[in-house]
């Protein structure tokens, strides 16, 4: 491989561990796509360099002096399959980047998220104060290319093919394609079969003759799994507030009945009351049309057609005797209603 390029200068990124840093002010699939392409460098990484675990399955024939990673690039949804557009954007990134050459591109492509379906629900438990928590499964498929680009063919396909070792067969021997970090949640599957390795193609520098960029893709589909940590707080009530009459006292609401509602002829009709105050109770102006319980449960019995009104009364005030009530310090309020066959 070229070895007239500044010694080697690539860093590695660590993956993104906690549920927190995975999640917080980002969006899930960017986010997954993120930590894929760094645990996708960290592997690749332990044969590139010369501390890496897996470095002896390549100590006689690769030299990384000056290899850099770059993974902050996104394919289009034209690039995805257009291999012009993908020179041209090449092209155009080393016009401006020559110096970060050679390079391994690990470039995504497009995310899939998935139905995690009877596994969605990982764990949930409810803790003292009523809370909720609990974990949820996140699915998903990201397509990514790993692009080899060198100064010369041979050494495009020297580590392109050694990456493409990398991903089959040696990630299934070493480690089942399974990258884990073992203090996050994630889970990163490389792909058993399907990896795809391009032809080696030539991409010329906008206005430089002399150079020349040797590149050559990988692609292929992996999967991806987390879990979400969420938390739903204890359940809240608040009652609302009462509305307050001419005369200073509450007035109840009706849930189910409406001012001038048509009620028909037959079974009674349950009414749904909140706010009923112990010293209320309910009455009817005409008791030949309908006739009404005055204590709970209240259910309204229909007798002829007709129209009538129901009373709310608060009986801790004293009446005048016969038919008068002193309606300004009993009566609290009233709803019209018409009863029909």
């Amino acid at each position: 491989m070229t070895t007239n390029q500044p010694p080697l200068g690539y860093t590695l990124a660590p993956p993104p561990g906690t549920l927190k840093e995975i999640f917080s002010n980002y969006r899930m699939a960017d986010k997954a796509v993120t930590i894929a392409k760094s645990a996708l460098q960290k592997y690749i990484d332990s044969f590139l360099n010369p501390a890496g675990a897996n470095r002896k399955y390549f100590t006689s024939s690769l030299s990384p002096v000056g290899l850099q990673f770059v993974t902050d690039l996104t394919y289009d949804d034209q690039m995805k399959t257009s291999p012009n557009l993908r020179k041209t954007y090449l092209a155009r990134f080393f016009a401006e980047n020559v110096g970060r050459l050679p390079s391994i591109l690990i470039i995504d492509t497009g995310v899939e998220v998935l139905d995690s379906g009877i596994n969605d629900l990982v764990s949930a438990y409810q803790n003292t104060d009523g809370s909720w928590e609990g974990f949820l499964c996140s699915y998903l498929k990201i397509s990514l290319s790993v692009t080899t680009a060198t100064l010369s063919e041979e050494d495009t396909s020297t580590l392109s093919t050694m990456i493409s070792l990398m991903m089959n067969p040696l990630s299934t021997i070493i480690n089942q394609g399974v990258i884990r970090d073992p203090e996050a949640l994630w889970e990163f599957r490389l792909p058993l079969s399907g990896v795809t390795v391009g032809q080696a193609s030539s991409v010329q520098i906008e206005g430089d003759t002399k150079t020349t960029v040797w590149t050559r893709a990988i692609d292929m589909v992996c999967e991806f799994e987390t879990q979400i940590g969420i938390k739903i707080p204890p359940p809240t009530y608040t009652a609302p507030q009462p509305v307050i009459g001419q005369n200073g006292k509450p007035i109840p609401r009706f849930l189910n009945l409406v001012p001038n509602q048509e009620i028909p002829l037959g079974s009674g009709y349950p009414l749904l009351i909140e706010g009923m105050l112990l010293n209320y109770y309910l009455g009817v102006s005409d008791p030949s049309v309908a006739l009404v319980t005055s204590e709970p449960p209240y259910v309204l019995q229909p007798k002829r057609q007709g129209k009538c009104l129901l009373l709310v009364i608060d009986r801790s005030e004293k009446m005048e005797t016969g038919d008068t009530r002193n309606k300004s310090v009993c009566y609290i309020t009233d709803v019209p209603f018409t009863i029909v066959r």
